[in-house]
């Protein structure tokens, strides 16, 4: 065991000494400059002025969207504050004025960690190596990228001073989410220019590049002090401030003041380059770099009209608050428009759903599992189920209505019990097929209602609609259609064919309840002329407030779906501000103000019209078909699944069930009544010792008849009966019991 240790000793410290010989070796090559010839990447001053920091991107007529920021500016070395400097360098490269472009040292001793941890975490560039890759290369972690970026680091320092380096440097260098140089930076989080940086915003800035979405002042504050608080130390380590500058500072807030003019968050152009970066597998820095073109799905129109309702979005609310439009075209899924307003990215944070989640989580797993259709009736009443205890809107009750009336109105109730019919558990197996996630503690009954732990991502939520409108397929939303190398080549086509994720007859069903939403429910506001819109509503309150914190409208016609998205921002909304009103009403200028197909929804061959009995169903809650012999009057003409009709066919106009008359005398006259049915006609008869008159005729009357008789004489017997025929062609009819009465 022993020789074994001492041979492998030997090994380690023969391996270590082989990789300093070489690491020596490489060290004169490249300090005596015998390697700069062989940079496959030829050095050009005129790149590190990085002017241009955006992507080439079409829309669907094939024109360029135009994305450039009037922050954009190359600033001077005396523009920038000492301060700013010092903490770049501070946090990137301390030997910055020492070296020649390339830091020895720390190469080896990042070398010799990342063998130790056999990984490639840690890193050694300077900031000339990192200007180098920011504006020459690509970020692909590989030994000929290295190897360039050395070598031109080297170029770089022999043309360049320390001041032009690192001034070209925090030019160039990238911020996040389109933000590119200090100038934009200190704009993008603090609305200010460069020279009024504080110390702790510089560090903040500083911390922001090693990961930009990791250390996004925005998304995650908290690792963003952490990280600033970072660089304040290393620049108390420098000696660059003092402790109480280094205190004063690392005690302060992010007092970010963002810069609400900046197309840095919801904006189409930013999202489809981040969609890109997805695909290619690259940073938005590389994308622009390698000169890469992207055929997106963006209307124009569409989104004209959207960016003008979402800046125009506080006379909707008269408040301060975040808001969003996002449109799909249900054939190919690809994003027509989207333009938000926020401080934050509303695509990458999860809403509460509130109602929109109904048809969802609710109705369709229903449908789909031949739990009910959609004249099903449920009774809205107050509950108590395994200790939940939901509400509707002002605690109003509606008795026995609809599936289709209670989705329509937005009841809670019926959702309730519906999830109940079908089990939590399989509902949300059903909306995790449409691309949902839920939490493991997304597990109560309050999910029917949109309860839900940590909410949805707004396009997968509108996705789940387009499925409805698509026929039950659903079809990844993508905002890029397609994706050009600088040579024209294609590179990426999306060829999303979609999957069918529920019956079409579901998906029909469905639409067809939220037909009934725009004319008779809460999205009226769409009852638009010649424009065939499905709709539903949605408003999350906050109980101890009572104001409103999202309020939603998700629609869609044959082509497209919609979804406007209103949340509150540094306060609440309003109560009064709901989903059946501004997000509805935006919704409705959209419509009105663009190109929409006056084409209904097409019925599917396994969606059936089926009569039931009207009666039956308003009067006794049973889902009964209607006889052959039901007059039309009585009947309702419902859609139903093929699969899952009534079987069941009302006998109600084959005979006049027995009935009863009741009587009493009141002072000289007889009182006759009972209760009659609208579907049947009556004669009440009185007869005496001499003849049988007609005392009255009554047809079309429900409930309780009251019929008096006054023409009699003292003396005399009358009989009193009635007899119901049948409101059809047939013969059938049925006399009451007889009651007789003696007028002393």
């Amino acid at each position: 065991m022993k020789t074994f240790a001492k041979k492998f000793l030997k090994v380690c410290i023969y391996i270590t000494l082989v990789f300093l010989f070489l690491a020596l070796l490489f060290f004169c090559l490249f300090e005596f400059g015998l390697l700069d010839s062989f940079a496959l990447v030829k050095f050009d001053p005129n790149k590190l002025a990085f002017s241009s920091s955006t992507v080439y991107m079409t829309d669907i007529n094939k024109n360029e969207i135009k994305h450039s920021s009037s922050l954009k500016k190359n600033l001077s070395f005396n523009e920038i504050p000492k301060d700013t400097i010092n903490a770049f360098i501070s946090i990137e490269d301390k030997d910055f004025y020492k070296h020649h472009g390339v830091n020895y040292k720390r190469i080896v001793k990042a070398t010799l960690k990342n063998l130790v941890s056999l990984s490639f975490k840690e890193g050694a560039s300077t900031i000339t190596q990192q200007l180098i890759k920011n504006t020459h290369l690509t970020g692909e972690k590989t030994l000929k990228r290295k190897f360039n970026e050395i070598l031109l680091a080297r170029t770089l320092e022999k043309n360049l001073t320390k001041d032009e380096i690192i001034t070209a440097y925090l030019n160039a260098i990238y911020f996040g989410n389109g933000t590119f140089g200090i100038n934009e930076a200190s704009q993008r989080y603090f609305s200010k220019n460069v020279e009024d940086l504080t110390l702790s915003e510089s560090a903040t800035l500083a911390g922001i590049i090693r990961s930009p979405k990791t250390y996004s002042p925005i998304i995650h504050p908290d690792a963003s002090i952490k990280r600033r608080n970072l660089v304040l130390k290393e620049m108390y380590k420098d000696k660059k401030i003092t402790k109480e500058e280094l205190d004063n500072a690392i005690n302060s807030e992010l007092n970010l003041n963002i810069n609400k003019n900046f197309l840095g968050y919801n904006d189409y152009y930013n999202e489809a380059v981040d969609e890109a970066c997805g695909i290619l597998k690259i940073s938005e820095k590389d994308l622009i770099l390698k000169g890469y073109k992207i055929n997106t799905y963006l209307n124009p129109e569409i989104q004209d009209v959207a960016t003008k309702e979402i800046n125009n979005l506080e006379s909707y609310t008269s408040c301060l608050c975040d808001g969003l439009v996002m449109t799909i075209d249900n054939k190919s899924g690809g994003i027509t428009s989207f333009i938000g307003k926020s401080d934050y990215n509303l695509l990458s944070t999860k809403k509460q759903p509130g109602s929109v989640l109904k048809p969802i989580i609710s109705y369709a797993p229903a449908i789909e599992n031949k739990i009910i259709v959609p004249q099903t009736p449920i009774l809205d009443e107050e509950i108590t189920i395994n200790g939940y205890t939901p509400h509707n809107y002002k605690n109003k009750y509606h008795g026995y209505i609809s599936a289709k009336t209670a989705l329509a109105n937005s009841y809670n109730i019926p959702s309730v019990k519906v999830l109940d019919y079908v089990g939590i558990e399989r509902a949300k197996n059903f909306a995790v097929k449409l691309g949902l996630e839920f939490d493991k503690k997304d597990v109560g009954y309050s999910i029917a209602l949109g309860g839900l732990t940590n909410g949805v991502y707004i396009k997968d939520l509108t996705n789940c609609y387009q499925a409805f409108a698509n026929n039950g397929k659903y079809v990844k939303a993508s905002f890029i259609k397609s994706i050009k190398n600088k040579n024209g080549d294609i590179i990426y086509q999306n060829q999303e064919i979609g999957r069918q994720v529920m019956k079409d007859s579901t998906a029909y069903l469905i639409t067809d309840m939220l037909k009934e939403s725009v004319k008779n429910g809460t999205c009226k506001k769409l009852n638009l002329k010649k424009i065939n819109i499905a709709s539903k509503t949605g408003t999350v309150g906050n109980t101890i407030t009572h104001k409103n914190t999202d309020v939603w409208n998700l629609s869609y016609t044959p082509t497209q779906t919609m979804c406007v998205y209103i949340g509150a921002n540094s306060e609440e909304l309003a109560s009064n501000i709901t989903g059946s009103n501004a997000p509805s009403n935006i919704a409705q200028t959209i419509y009105l103000n663009t190109k929409n197909t006056d084409k209904d929804f097409k019925k599917p061959k396994s969606v059936v019209t089926k009569s039931i009995n009207d009666i039956e169903y308003s009067k006794y809650h049973k889902l009964l078909l209607a006889s052959s012999d039901t007059p039309d009057r009585y009947k309702i003409n419902c859609f139903f699944p093929i699969d899952n009709t009534p079987k069941e066919t009302s006998t109600m106009f084959d005979i006049v069930e027995d009935f009863e008359i009741q009587g009493k005398k009141e002072n000289n006259r007889i009182v006759i009544s009972f209760v009659a049915e609208k579907y049947l006609n009556y004669v009440i008869y009185c007869q005496n010792e001499d003849n049988t008159r007609v005392l009255s005729k009554i047809k079309d009357k429900q409930g309780l008849v009251t019929i008096y008789d006054d023409k009699l004489r003292t003396g005399n017997f009358y009989t009193y009966y009635a007899v119901a025929t049948l409101q059809t062609n047939k013969n059938v009819s049925r006399q009451s019991n007889s009651i007789k009465f003696y007028l002393a």
